[in-house]
């Protein structure tokens, strides 16, 4: 049986040469995960984190390549509100403006949310935020055994 070139599985039409994540988009897309854990109250994100969320966005592009504009559009929002409010409240906003849950999303603003920040705090949470978040005994989404005395999650009591 012959191969043809048309019948190999496409995802999308775009050359992966143009879907490379540039240092600088990735350094803010890094400084937006850090923000997450500090905007949380739960400190440093480990740098031990940043080959999971560089493998985390390439994936998302690789399979759409839009998500390469919603990272280029979230460094540009997120800019934006610093410049316009600083840089905490900037990020609050971003995390807490109750008017961009629109969906699907209508402004740019709301696209950087729902596109890119809520997806990377789900991100978070699975790489150990877990435990951050009161789980005791958590490795991720699989947190072991319910043990008397150390419940993996947070108990109403804390």
């Amino acid at each position: 049986m012959e191969h043809r070139k048309y019948n190999r599985k496409a995802y999308h039409a775009a050359d992966p040469a143009d879907l490379v994540i540039p240092q600088a988009l990735f350094n803010d897309m890094w400084e937006l995960f850090v923000q997450i854990g500090k905007f949380w109250g739960k400190g440093e994100v480990q740098e031990n984190f940043k080959p999971d969320l560089l493998v985390f966005m390439n994936n998302r592009i690789a399979i759409d390549p839009s998500y390469l504009f919603d990272y280029k559009n979230a460094s540009e929002v997120i800019k934006e509100l610093i410049y316009e409010l600083g840089e905490e409240k900037g990020y609050e906003s971003l995390f807490t403006d109750k008017s961009i849950l629109d969906d699907p999303p209508s402004t740019l603003k709301a696209r950087a949310r729902q596109k890119v920040s809520n997806e990377f705090i789900v991100l978070y949470i699975s790489l150990g935020g877990f435990k951050e978040f009161g789980a005791e005994n958590s490795l991720g989404y699989i947190g072991g055994a319910n043990i008397k005395g150390k419940t993996p999650y947070r108990t109403i009591d804390k």
